[in-house]
C-alpha cells in the first residue's frame, strides 16, 4: 500500500500537462498568447508543435472567412457590415491592401513582392520577411501580379504535412519570341523554418505564370488553363506530379479552390446558361465527383454580364455553400431548397480562416525597407455575418470572454493542485 500511496503524486502531476492542454485548447487566441508568459511549462505546451496542430483540428469546426479591409480606422472602431441572416460563418477581417495578392494556408498568409516574400500569421499578429531572390531582369507590367512578381514567375504557399514546416516555391520559365512560355530555367523552396532557398528539380512543364495556387493536404497545385492540366509538387518528396482532371472542360473561369481540406476544381459557365459546377476530389485515390451543379440565371447574374467567375469558399455545418464573384458579392447557396441568397455586396474574400498559434520563426527575420508600409498592418475584427440575438446575459459573456478564458484557467488549475484526482 505505501509504494501505491507513494506512486499516486506522481501519476497525477504526469497528468496535469494533459488537462492543461485540454484547457488551453477551448480559450480565445489571445488568451492563449498572454497564457505564455505565466511559466515555462505553460510556454512549452502551448508552443509545441503538437499543441498547435491540436488547437488547428479544434478550430477547423468552426466557421471562419477571411477577408480583407482598406478601412483606415485611425484609433476610431470600424463599423462592420450588418448581419442578414441566420447561421454558423463568420468573417474575420485582415485591415490590409485588398488589392494586394496573397497565398493562404492554414490561417497563414504569404505576400511574394520583387524583394521580399513575406510571411504573416494573422493570430498570432506575427509577419516575418525573407528575401525573394527573384531574378529582375525579368518585369512585367500587366496581369494581376504585376505588384511585385517579375514576367515568368509562379508561386506556390503550402504546409508540409509530414514535418509540418511552412514552405514558398518559384518557379521561372522562358520567354520565347512566340509569346510562350518555355521551359523552366529555375526553381526553388524556401523553408520558412530556416529562411534558406533550395534548388528543385525542374517540373515535366511550365504553368501559367502569375497562376494562382492552391495548398492542400501537403501537396500545392497549380491549374495550367491552355493545357488543361493540374501541376501538383509534394511538399514533403519535393517531388511534381500530374493530377487528373474531373469530366469537363477547362476555360478561363475555371478555378482551384481548397474546400472542407479537399481540392475542389469550380467552374462558370456563361452559354447557354449560367451555372456554378463544382468537383471535388479524393485527395488519396486522386478521383473527382460533382458536388454541387447549381443555376445562377436570374438569380445571381443576368446575360448582360459576361465576365463573371464565382469561387466556393465554405460549406456550413447544415451542408450549405458559401462562395463569392469577382465583383466582391457573397451568396450562401442552400441545396435542399435550391435557394441563392446574398450576404454581402461588398465583401472581398481572400479564403477560409483557420485561427493558427504556431510561431514563426525568431530568426532569421530581415528587415524592410519600408516598414512603415500599412499594407501589413496585423490588425483584425470579427463580424458575425448571422447573428442569432441572445439574452442579456449571452450579451454580457460575449464582451469579457476574454477574462473569463483567464478566469476559467485559473480556477481549474487551482482546483486541480489543491484537490488532486
Amino acid at each position: 500500500m505505501g509504494e501505491e500511496e507513494e506512486e499516486n503524486p506522481n501519476n497525477s502531476m504526469d497528468i496535469l500537462p494533459e488537462l492543461l492542454e485540454e484547457i488551453f485548447l477551448r480559450l480565445h487566441t489571445e488568451s492563449v498568447i498572454k497564457c505564455r508568459t505565466i511559466s515555462k511549462e505553460w510556454r512549452s505546451i502551448l508552443k509545441s508543435r503538437r499543441f498547435a496542430e491540436r488547437r488547428m483540428s479544434f478550430q477547423k469546426n468552426r466557421r471562419r472567412i477571411l477577408a480583407a479591409s482598406d478601412c483606415d480606422c485611425g484609433g476610431r472602431r470600424r463599423l462592420l457590415p450588418e448581419s442578414r441572416f441566420k447561421g454558423d460563418e463568420e468573417i474575420v477581417y485582415l485591415h490590409c491592401n485588398a488589392s494586394r495578392p496573397s497565398m493562404t494556408c492554414d490561417g497563414l498568409l504569404c505576400f511574394p513582392e520583387q524583394d521580399w516574400i513575406i510571411v504573416m500569421n494573422p493570430s498570432t499578429r506575427q509577419l516575418r520577411r525573407f528575401p525573394s531572390g527573384l531574378n529582375h531582369n525579368l518585369r512585367f507590367q500587366i496581369g494581376l501580379w504585376k505588384i511585385f512578381c517579375p514576367r515568368n514567375w509562379a508561386m506556390g504557399f503550402g504546409r508540409d504535412k509530414v514535418n509540418g514546416s511552412y514552405k514558398v516555391v518559384k518557379m521561372c520559365f522562358s520567354f520565347r519570341e512566340t509569346r510562350q512560355q518555355g521551359p523552366v530555367v529555375e526553381c526553388g523552396v524556401l523553408d520558412v523554418e530556416t529562411g534558406q532557398w533550395r534548388k528543385l528539380s525542374s517540373p515535366p512543364y511550365a504553368v501559367n505564370a502569375g497562376s494562382k495556387s492552391i495548398c492542400v493536404n501537403g501537396s500545392i497545385y497549380w491549374l495550367h488553363i491552355a493545357r488543361c492540366k493540374i501541376l501538383a509538387l509534394d511538399l514533403h518528396k519535393e517531388e511534381f506530379r500530374n493530377v487528373p482532371l474531373p469530366a469537363t472542360s477547362v476555360t478561363r473561369n475555371t478555378q482551384l479552390v481548397s474546400l472542407e481540406d479537399r481540392l475542389v476544381f469550380a467552374k462558370t459557365h456563361v452559354w447557354p446558361e449560367w451555372i456554378l459546377e463544382i468537383w471535388s476530389m479524393d485527395t488519396f485515390k486522386e478521383i473527382w465527383s460533382k458536388t454541387y451543379n447549381i443555376n445562377l440565371a436570374h438569380r445571381v447574374v443576368s446575360m448582360r454580364r459576361l465576365e463573371r467567375w464565382f469561387t466556393p469558399v465554405a460549406v456550413s455545418k447544415q451542408g450549405n455553400l458559401v462562395f463569392y464573384d469577382n465583383e466582391k458579392r457573397l451568396f450562401k447557396y442552400y441545396p435542399g431548397t435550391d435557394e441563392i441568397r446574398c450576404l454581402s455586396l461588398d465583401t472581398c474574400v481572400m479564403s477560409p480562416y483557420v485561427e493558427n498559434v504556431i510561431p514563426l520563426p525568431l530568426n532569421p527575420s530581415y528587415r524592410h525597407p519600408h516598414l512603415e508600409n500599412p499594407d501589413f498592418e496585423t490588425r483584425i475584427s470579427r463580424c458575425r455575418l448571422f447573428y442569432r440575438p441572445g439574452s442579456w446575459i449571452s450579451k454580457v459573456l460575449k464582451r469579457n470572454v476574454r477574462i473569463l478564458d483567464i478566469l476559467f484557467t485559473s480556477l481549474v488549475v487551482v482546483g486541480y493542485i489543491c484537490f488532486p484526482l
